[in-house]
């Protein structure tokens, strides 16, 4: 199992599309699930490790802010199932190197994926997983996911271990 972590160089918003009209149906998604975002590998190695019990803190209070998934990391989820589903992408099997440790997906031909009314393109190739509220910030993207050619590491850390964390929660 590898570890990703994006290569330098990669632009969001050379991926972003006009607005699309039609909406996301998230109704089916629990916005509580802790785990909703988390690839089954990474969570199998914190229970292995015993550790889960900190990425379920991490995950409510340094990842999800104390709050519930928002409407639009609930629709990356549904988006990610729908292509999944048309075989537009699939599993690398492997994981993003920072919590929620996210599924990295590898796409098997052009697309996009619609988040916020907008639609972000992808081409055969690129990987696509989700990103975190702190990433977002830091990287100022519009939505919480990153496509593009990312590298492999081995390390692994809790959103709240990052220099730039909220502390104290």
């Amino acid at each position: 199992m590898s570890i990703f972590k994006k290569k330098k160089g990669i632009n969001q918003s050379n991926y972003q599309q006009p607005q699309v009209e039609k909406s996301i149906n998230i109704s089916h998604l629990d916005p509580n699930d802790v785990f909703l975002l988390t690839d089954p590998e990474a969570k199998k190695s914190y229970k292995t490790a015993n550790r889960l019990d900190a990425l379920i803190h991490d995950i409510k209070f340094n990842v999800r802010r104390g709050t519930l998934w928002n409407n639009d990391e609930l629709e990356y989820v549904a988006e990610i199932r729908r292509l999944l589903k048309q075989e537009k992408i699939e599993s690398m099997g492997t994981y993003w190197w920072t919590s929620p440790h996210p599924t990295v997906y590898l796409a098997r031909m052009k697309g996009y994926i619609r988040i916020n009314g907008k639609a972000f393109k992808f081409k055969k190739g690129d990987s696509i997983t989700f990103q975190c509220r702190m990433a977002r910030e830091q990287r100022n993207l519009k939505a919480p996911l990153l496509i593009g050619k990312f590298n492999p590491t081995n390390k692994s850390m809790l959103c709240g271990e990052m220099k730039s964390a909220m502390k104290g929660m």
